[in-house]
């Protein structure tokens, strides 16, 4: 049997402390409990030098970012990786290496590693320009492919491009995975993939639930200075616009006619003036925490009544089932993975997104009724709690993720 050994790569990007940072570290937690030889790589990485550190049992090499003023400076970078990678990494006789991408977008360093290495390339789709761009409008993305070239502007011909770009990185791909199902159509029908080289493997998330009784509860919220009776709502995320913030704020703000009592703890990091200025009025009921350790934001959980996430697009949505996780009732946008993830009205509450003749926007009437319906209807609230728990388990736990990625890795 063939030796494998696995390099993950990663890009070091904002999104790389949220989501695709999240599923790196669950990632490598798998590896490490297998028998499978393993490293990471980051690049765009700071710094001015390569840098080859020991982590945990594995190695770690960082190669520094350079100018990326244009299309040919890119080609280089991606090619100079390769050869950086076969001067570091070692050659094995009856070693086979799989090199694991978490970006798109990049086919050059798809074909220099091939070139350099005895290699399968496995390429994660967590997002792409296109779909980010977009919001995840895929209608729209149909009438812009659809148009010719010479009628398209400047960003559809950006959108065009990408695609174009994502479509040749695929193809030199051995294996392309989506996080989720709405992505593995959209890419299989946009990008006319060979269904055999497609694999569906969820997000998931290592179990990290642990019940308390409302002693505790109660201990944790005197902690915190949040009384018993107030009826808590809590969102997690980074402070961007395609988070929704503005539309869960103008929904609070429906909520506090009825429940003047009510408070929303926002937590993540960015640029808080934009919605400091959204919530004037209702500053005393709105907590912005910055970014938390987790520790911290599991404790939230714990004493939360309601989870929020109200993205206007998400990839996938590890927030979610975090929440899940934690047994907390929770409303979604009705909108990508958001909607795989939750099913509505029996594991959280769905709101629809609608489009205001501009954009799509969610639909903060919807979503401010299903806050009262669960703050005021807490048996129902509990009932969907223990359901998303249950689905949790069922579909978005590490063990079945691990199982997955392992089978994609000896067969691949």
């Amino acid at each position: 049997m063939t030796k494998k050994k696995v390099y993950i790569f990663n890009s070091n990007s904002r999104a790389a402390v949220y989501g695709i940072g999240t599923y790196i570290t669950q990632l490598t937690d798998c590896l490490q409990e297998e028998d499978i030889e393993f490293g990471l790589i980051h690049i765009h990485a700071e710094g001015d030098e390569v840098a080859i550190t020991e982590k945990e049992g594995y190695q770690q090499i960082s190669i520094p970012t350079t100018d990326f003023s244009n299309f040919q400076s890119r080609q280089y970078y991606a090619r100079n990786i390769a050869y950086l990678l076969k001067e570091l990494i070692p050659y094995e006789k009856g070693v086979e290496y799989i090199f694991h991408l978490n970006f798109m977008n990049n086919p050059e360093l798809v074909s220099s590693l091939k070139r350099m290495f005895k290699c399968k390339v496995i390429l994660v789709a967590h997002y792409s320009n296109w779909s980010f761009s977009l919001l995840g409008d895929y209608s729209k993305l149909q009438q812009i492919l659809a148009k010719r070239p010479g009628k398209r502007n400047y960003k559809e011909q950006s959108i065009a491009k990408d695609v174009k770009e994502d479509t040749k990185m695929i193809a030199k791909c051995d294996k392309f995975v989506c996080i989720a199902q709405h992505s593995l159509e959209s890419f299989a029908h946009i990008c006319r993939l060979d269904p055999k080289k497609i694999v569906l493997i969820n997000n998931a998330l290592r179990d990290y639930y642990s019940p308390v009784d409302e002693k505790q509860k109660r201990i944790i919220r005197q902690k915190y200075h949040i009384p018993e009776e107030v009826p808590l709502l809590i969102f997690a995320g980074r402070l961007d616009e395609v988070k929704g913030i503005t539309f869960l704020i103008h929904a609070f703000k429906k909520v506090l006619e009825r429940h003047t009592n009510a408070r929303l703890l926002i937590a993540g990091d960015g640029s808080f003036n934009q919605w400091l200025k959204e919530a004037e009025n209702i500053w005393p009921q709105i907590t912005f925490t910055g970014r938390i350790e987790r520790e911290v934001l599991y404790e939230l959980y714990q004493i939360a009544n309601i989870g929020i996430v109200s993205s206007i697009y998400e990839e996938f949505g590890f927030v979610a089932i975090e929440m899940m996780m934690h047994q907390l009732p929770i409303i979604v946008s009705d909108i990508g993975g958001l909607s795989e993830i939750v099913e509505d009205e029996i594991s959280g509450l769905k709101v629809p997104i609608v489009h205001d003749g501009k954009q799509r926007v969610v639909d903060t009437k919807v979503l401010s009724a299903k806050i009262v319906q669960l703050i005021e209807q807490p048996y129902h609230a509990k009932i969907l709690a223990v359901n998303a728990r249950t689905r949790f388990l069922e579909k978005y736990d590490l063990t079945v993720f691990r199982r997955k990625m392992l089978n994609l890795y000896r067969e691949t």
